[in-house]
Parts: C-alpha cells; structure tokens; sequence
C-alpha cells in the first residue's frame, strides 16, 4: 500500500475514498467512527432495495432514508453496490455535535459550484452514470427545474446544474445534504443563509433566484449560473496579477460588500474561492461574491456557532475571530487585505505546515512588505502595499472602517499607476 493511500480510509457504504481523519462520509452520511466496530446489515433502503449497514444515514444511490431489519442477517459484501474506482474525494468539513463546521481547507467545496469555463456550449453535458447524488439527474423539481448534472458537493449541501424550463435558463441549486436534515442546527443555518443571500441585490454579488423544499423535506437554494472561473483558479493559473487587474477587481468586491455591510451582512469567509470572475460579452472579469452561508448579522442575530469555534478559512481569517471577539464588517476588510496581497505576489502572507501555525501568525507576526515577496514589483513604486498594510493590522480600528473608504484609496491608488505608465 503507497503513502497515499495508506492516508485515506474507504466508506464501507458508497466505497469512496476519504482523508483518513473524516469522521463522516459526504457522500451518504456514513458514521465512518460507528462503521469501524463492524456489523451485519441492519438497513434496507425500499425505493432500489439495496442493503446498508446500520451506520449509514441514507441511500447514497436514490437518497431514500433507509429502514432497519428486524432479525435479519445479511452478508453486506453480496448486497452493497460496487466501490466505486474513481479518483479520491476530500471530506467535508467534519461536523460538531451541534453541527457546526470548521473549515480548515481552501478546498473544502469545489470551485464548480458556480461556474463553468468560458468556451462551455452547455449542451449534452448531463452526467450519465448512476453514483451518488445522482438521483436528482434528469427530474423536475416543482414543476420547474430540470436538474442536468451535479457540480459539486460539500459539508453542507450538494450543488446542481440545472434548466429553468419555462425560462430556458441555466442555474445553480444548492441542495442540503440529505443526513444533516435531523440536526436542527444545520437546517437553521441552511434556510438562514437562503434569506440573508435574498437580501441582497447587487450586481457584484451572485444572484438568488428563489427557494424552496424537496418533497416538503430538503429545503433548496436557487442562484445565478455563472460562466467564467474562481479567482482563486485565476491565480493558480496566472501567477501575480498585474496592478489594473487586482485593482479593478477590489474595487467590484468593494461595492458588493458595501451593500452587504450596509444592511448589516458580514461575510466572514472573503477567500479567492468565493469570489468568481464572471466572462461577460464587455469585460472578462466582472466580480461575483458568492456564498454567504456562514455571513453574520452585526446586530440582533441568534448566534450560530458556539463560543471559541472557529469558522472561516485560516490563510484568510482575521485575528479577532480567533480571540472570539465581537466581529463587524472589519474582519471582511482584513480578508481583502490578504486577498489583495496574493493577488499582487501569488501567495498569502502567512504560509504554514498547519491550519495551526497560520493561525499563529495571524495573531502575532506582522505580514512581510510585498517588496520582500516581489523585489521587481517596486521599481517605480507601489501605492498599494500602504493600502495592505492598513487592511492588515492586527486591531479593527487600525484598519479601513468601511468598504467605501478602502474603495477610495485603491481607485486613488489606481490613478497612480496608470498616470505613470502614461
């Protein structure tokens, strides 16, 4: 057995592979700690009838819940479906007994979940086999969305493809997973973040387009299909942005988060992954903020995770989120600072071989002058480095207070470079 497998555990369930620290599958909600004490079948799922040992929560096939056997012994290996041979998956988050989650992965959901590369014809792109999630391929939800493909999948939801049928439009539906639906947390979180994103109607952040329930019992998000790529894809792929490029698009997130902010919206999760560059006929990089999800209220909201967890990303996570001190739309700023700094260098200020260490810079080291990272980006001068460097300071009232005054000083910034070059 290589070292890469050696680190991964199989769901005894669906047969995927999984990170050997998973706690549960993402496919199927398997107790991947109950499933390691063995067993007989004790569950049968009756829309497919297949059979599932009592650790499993649902049909990883058809998503029906399963029942328990009475006196009934079966041997699982003559009944469970195939292992599937594909390629290994990351875990989900893994989840709290209050169901919350601590994401401690930039690719904790994949950057699909929204978008789809630029040349995509969006035709005969269904996927055909019969895997988990699957279920849903080719069906109607209520009457008008007709799903096409999965995009991707994460701890808290499943997302699709689909065709509004009377519309003949593309959209995205994000679909709560299937197991966590018994935990009232998660569900609470869920539906919170369906209505926080309704709020919002901007044109710098994702649009929703409607709400609803499967069956009366998974509740459902439907959002704007974005053609295009994730930031965080754009800066794997090109390396540091020139001046124009990271300007223009801070200050597009500037505006959508000034409309989030001023109806008191925090994100709490700012991270390349979230942000989408949408490919439109005039410009390719037209900003989409997406998934607010873990966004908080700045006033009268019930609290969602419990006191000292820690939610967000670490490469990203401001210093006051981890003392658990109040949070305000300062802690978005402090992300757009990180963000601007590995837009500009094509790597976040503080690196580590842990979620932990990062952690520990955040809170104590000061971040290094971009001239450090990139010597040649100053030869003529960097008006943004300053700008940075306030996003980044350890106390909130050091940095930026408002979206619109960080604004300000980057088209300021902007005018700089392009007075020079001119």
């Amino acid at each position: 057995m290589n070292s890469a497998s050696s680190a991964q555990v199989t769901c005894p369930t669906c047969g995927k592979f999984l990170p050997r620290t998973s706690k549960f599958c993402g496919f199927d909600g398997t107790d991947l700690t109950l499933a390691k004490t063995g067993g007989d079948v004790r569950k049968i799922c009756n829309l497919c009838g297949r059979f599932f040992p009592g650790y499993a929560n649902f049909c990883a096939f058809d998503r029906s819940s399963l029942e328990v056997l009475k006196g009934q012994a079966v041997n699982l290996a003559a009944t469970a479906p195939p292992a599937p041979t594909g390629p290994a998956i990351s875990a989900p988050p893994t989840p709290t007994a209050a169901g919350d989650t601590v994401d401690v992965s930039r690719q904790a959901v994949p950057n699909e979940l929204h978008t789809a590369p630029a040349d995509d014809d969006d035709e005969d792109d269904e996927e055909e086999d019969d895997g988990p999630y699957s279920a849903l391929i080719g069906k109607t939800i209520d009457g008008k969305y007709l799903v096409q493909s999965v995009l991707g999948e994460g701890g808290m939801a499943v997302v699709y493809k689909a065709n509004h049928v009377q519309m003949e439009r593309t959209v995205v539906i994000k679909v709560m997973q299937g197991w966590l639906l018994s935990n009232k947390n998660s569900v609470e979180r869920f539906e919170r973040e369906c209505k926080l994103t309704a709020k919002l109607n901007h044109p710098n952040i994702v649009s929703v387009y409607d709400v609803g329930s499967i069956d009366g019992k998974e509740p459902y998000l439907v959002m704007e299909y974005i053609k295009g790529e994730a930031l965080a894809d754009k800066i794997h792929n090109q390396g540091a942005l020139p001046y124009a490029t990271t300007a223009n698009i801070i200050i597009q997130m500037c505006r959508g988060l000034q409309e989030a902010h001023s109806i008191g919206i925090i994100h709490r999760d700012l991270k390349p992954d979230n942000v989408l560059l949408q490919h439109k006929s005039d410009r390719p990089d037209w900003v989409k903020i997406v998934d607010f999800g873990i966004s908080n209220l700045v006033h009268g909201s019930k609290r969602l995770t419990k006191t000292g967890r820690m939610v967000g990303t670490p490469e990203y996570i401001a210093p006051e989120q981890l003392k658990d001190r109040p949070i305000d739309i300062r802690t978005d700023l402090y992300a757009m600072g990180i963000m601007m700094f590995e837009m500009l260098t094509g790597k976040v200020p503080f690196e580590g071989e842990s979620a932990e260490s990062i952690l520990m810079k955040h809170l104590l080291e000061e971040p290094p002058p971009i001239s450090e990272v990139r010597p040649d980006i100053l030869e003529s001068g960097n008006p943004f480095e300053p700008i940075i460097m306030k996003l980044l300071r350890k106390e909130p009232d050091e940095r930026y207070q408002t979206a619109v005054e960080l604004r300000l000083d980057v088209e300021q910034a902007l005018n700089q470079v392009l007075l020079k070059k001119g």
